[in-house]
């Protein structure tokens, strides 16, 4: 799936229907009694971002969508219902929090009552006007201190239809919505036929919670994994490689770009090679990165944070919430062979996913406040994702059906880097802040990892047994 901020998204244009729940859902979902759970760290981090933010007047983009065609004009009703089958399936889903006492208060809505329905809003609306509607919407539409914590809409026409949701980032993560493309259709066609839709069995982000706190309650400041979290901290935020035009310590408006590194035979071709120098393409994606850094920047020492998921029993497989967590990374580079350094590179992306449990929350909890360092580190220090879509069900024909991942608009201070490997391609998507010597920078940034990568990707397939 392409990563598109909503700013630049115009679909074509239709009939505008959004699936809001009734009157009587939303008394109950008003009402509904508080739930044991906690909020994860996650979670209160984010409900409290949010809040000052709105506050403040700040802009802020803290929900994630996805979008796709479906084939014709759906029936509206059906999808209403395939919606609310959806929302059922996942707990977090029929959750909101209430501020309490300093805290947060889960509230659980029963889901029998769940139900949404179609709102026609516009027979012929054009591309830009759905795009403007969205922008208005989302962010109100998402609050997670109510229900429901999402946007759903479509814009109907006679050959395709476009389906747009949109869920506050507190009940959700790219890996979770990789899996809506295949559940809603499954939801919608067992409405159309009247019956049940045969999807594998979800587990509850609810309850991950309740572990999730459990874990972090048996972490103090005597715990090796915040001695290794501190001494990482401890250097502070690593030189960009790059100019990026910016003030010490100031966010800025973000804009991003996204480029294609490597065809799909030049990304088996370059797993090929991570594997021969016994590291995973994750790795490789760090190893070219600290490269580039080194070349840049004349950094000796690579470090960042990178994005792991928490998925760790069998019933998360499916489930759907907010399982990833940032862990730091950091490790020796010069320059060396490229398979030399992606061995190193596994190593260290092997120490930090020790550390997956102790979320940055959890540390500034233990921990006295370092300089420089805002509570939520992600925001002010590198970060570096690669997901492997491929794995997905129904991800073959996610080019076919123009879908996509849908991002708000954000403030950055740094670069946030996304590496996606789909069926025909592997693309880097670069954040940076929206300075145009961030652009001009980012740019020779990403112009390097191609380089890097695809020259990684040749010497494993001139090497690759005939």
């Amino acid at each position: 799936m392409r990563m598109t901020t909503l700013t630049e998204y115009t679909p074509l244009p239709g009939e505008l229907v959004e699936f809001r729940a009734p009157d009587a859902t939303l008394a109950a979902a008003a009402s509904a009694p508080v739930h044991p759970a906690p909020p994860s760290h996650l979670q209160e981090n984010h409900l409290r971002r949010r809040l000052a933010n709105t506050v403040a007047g700040n802009p802020q983009a803290p929900w994630l969508g996805v979008h796709f065609d479906l084939p014709g004009r759906p029936d509206v009703n059906a999808l209403a219902g395939a919606l609310a089958a959806w929302v059922r399936r996942h707990p977090t889903l029929l959750t909101w929090f209430a501020p309490r006492d300093g805290g947060f208060r889960r509230h659980a809505l029963a889901p029998e009552t769940v139900r949404f329905k179609p709102v026609r809003l516009g027979a012929e609306v054009s591309g830009q006007d759905v795009r403007d509607h969205l922008r208005a919407r989302v962010v109100p539409a998402t609050d997670p201190t109510a229900w429901p914590p999402l946007l759903a809409a479509a814009v109907l026409r006679p050959t395709s239809s476009t389906l747009v949701l949109a869920v506050d980032h507190a009940h959700t993560d790219g890996l979770s919505l990789q899996y809506f493309y295949d559940e809603l259709r499954s939801c919608y066609a067992a409405e159309l036929a009247g019956t049940t839709a045969d999807l594998p069995e979800a587990g509850s982000y609810v309850d991950f919670c309740r572990l999730d706190r459990a874990r972090a309650a048996r972490i103090d400041a005597t715990s090796p994994e915040v001695a290794r979290w501190a001494d990482f901290l401890s250097g502070g935020r690593p030189a960009d490689p790059v100019d990026l035009g910016t003030e010490p310590g100031r966010m800025y408006p973000s804009a991003a770009f996204d480029v294609e590194v490597l065809t799909a035979a030049e990304a088996d071709a370059f797993a090929r090679g991570c594997r021969a120098a016994g590291a995973g393409f994750s790795a490789g994606v760090l190893a070219a990165l600290a490269l580039c850094h080194h070349r840049l920047g004349g950094q000796e020492t690579y470090r960042a944070l990178t994005v792991v998921h928490t998925r760790d029993e069998p019933r998360w497989e499916r489930a759907h919430g907010w399982f990833v967590n940032a862990v730091p990374v950091r490790f020796p580079v010069g320059e060396r062979p490229f398979t030399e350094l992606a061995a190193t590179a596994q190593e260290a992306f092997g120490q930090a996913r020790e550390l997956s449990a102790v979320t940055p929350m959890r540390l500034m909890e233990l921990l006295p406040r370092l300089p420089g360092l805002q509570l939520d580190v992600s925001q002010t220090l590198p970060l570096v994702s690669y997901i492997d879509f491929r794995h997905a069900p129904g991800s073959r024909e996610w080019a076919a059906r123009d879908a996509g991942f849908l991002l708000g608009e954000g403030r950055v201070q740094g670069l946030h880097l996304w590496v996606n490997r789909l069926w025909d391609r592997t693309y880097l998507r670069i954040e940076h802040p929206g300075t145009p010597l961030a652009a001009a920078g980012a740019r020779r940034l990403a112009d390097g990892v191609r380089e890097v990568m695809r020259e990684a990707a040749g010497v494993a397939a001139q090497e690759a047994p005939v």
